[in-house]
């Protein structure tokens, strides 16, 4: 399979976050792969997630 570039990768979780960011995607999603529902992201989550956005951006 071939490598995907960072301006790909970047495209890619830019569109996913959007998908993700409306209340009918989140709905759907959960549903679909029966996820428990959690209101807040916890703090140690949301810090690697930063430090991942971090990285692309470099």
């Amino acid at each position: 399979m071939e490598e995907i570039g960072k301006a790909q990768q970047k495209a890619i979780a830019r569109l996913i976050r959007q998908w993700i960011a409306s209340d009918a995607s989140r709905r759907q999603l959960r549903q679909l792969l029966d996820l428990p529902t959690d209101t807040e992201v916890p703090r140690q989550h949301r810090s690697l997630l930063d430090e991942l956005d971090r990285k692309l951006d470099e």
